[in-house]
């Protein structure tokens, strides 16, 4: 019976965690029940026309053996195409381990989901009122074509292709939710992008903290490139690059994001940074075989 209680209390803590991480990741466009037993996420987010409401339940076996029930609110959708989309997320859950994150992000890439549809295809030439108008409307599609042409320019230049930046899995302890992003760098402009890249996600430019470091050789000088960023979390920076530096990691930049949530954490918030850049490190295969040693899971219990 005491096996049973601590395996439901086990389960409680991290539904309660995974709720409280993702508040702080979406925040408006997340909401929990005051019940904190369901909620609801907007996607891509709740100002977008149109979007999707991820709405879901989480029963008391979640995570341990039951998915979570997620409904769709999607009036654009077919009930066909959401059945389907239902029995993706689904197939996504596996026994013991918190999917939601998994689930909202996945839906965030299914742009043909929410993307709005293209709008009525311009009258044909015959239908203008006048070559006048004709001249005009090729001129403003022109004008239209170009800037799109030159923003599209600007983002490359400024910033970095999404799919080279990998985003670790947000963890949360005693209220802050910590998550760790990295990128292949070879000189300073590459970090550079990358922060801006990341920085136009809503969610991650919202962060309280966005802790950087990064090691790059330079091998023409046989010389290391190498800084970091507190970003107002003292000593974080400094810690973070140590880290990169112990475990000889070589052209690539990793930021941690801390989304506080109202509990100090003191000196443990430096462990839980270097633990989420180390974890995503480890998982993309950055390490060295030599430096990798096991990491002993993270288990509930009460602080002392």
């Amino acid at each position: 019976m005491t096996i049973a209680v601590s395996k439901a209390e086990e389960a409680l803590q991290q539904r309660q965690d995974e709720l409280a991480a993702l508040e702080a990741i979406y925040g408006g466009d997340c909401v929990v029940s005051a019940d904190r037993v369901s909620c609801q996420v907007y996607i891509p987010d709740s100002t977008h026309i149109p979007s999707i409401c991820l709405r879901v339940h989480l029963p008391p076996d979640y995570p341990t053996s039951a998915p979570p029930i997620p409904e769709l609110a999607a009036p654009h959708l077919s009930d066909d195409v959401k059945a389907c989309v239902i029995a993706e997320l689904e197939a996504q859950f596996a026994a013991g381990e918190v999917v939601l994150y998994t689930w909202v992000e996945w839906l965030k890439d299914q742009q043909h989901l929410w993307a709005p549809t293209a709008g009525p295809e311009q009258p044909a030439p015959d239908r203008l009122g006048s070559d006048a108008e004709l001249a005009e409307a090729l001129q403003q599609a022109d004008i239209n074509a170009q800037q799109e042409a030159s923003a599209s320019d600007e983002r490359t230049a400024h910033g970095m292709a999404e799919d080279l930046i990998i985003h670790g899995e947000p963890f949360t302890e005693h209220k802050s939710t910590f998550q760790a992003h990295l990128a292949p760098a070879t000189s300073a402009q590459d970090v550079e992008r990358c922060m801006n890249t990341l920085l136009q996600h809503n969610k991650i430019r919202n962060a309280t903290h966005n802790i950087l470091a990064y090691r790059v050789y330079v091998e023409s000088r046989d010389a290391w490139l190498q800084d970091y960023d507190d970003d107002g979390e003292d000593a974080a920076g400094g810690r973070l690059l140590h880290l990169l530096q112990i475990l000889d990691v070589k052209n690539t930049v990793v930021v941690v994001s801390r989304w506080y949530g109202g509990v100090k954490l003191g000196p443990a918030r430096f462990t839980h940074i270097n633990n989420a850049a180390r974890l995503l490190l480890e998982k993309c295969g950055c390490l060295q075989p030599e430096k990798v040693t096991a990491i002993t899971p993270r288990k509930k219990g009460k602080r002392h």
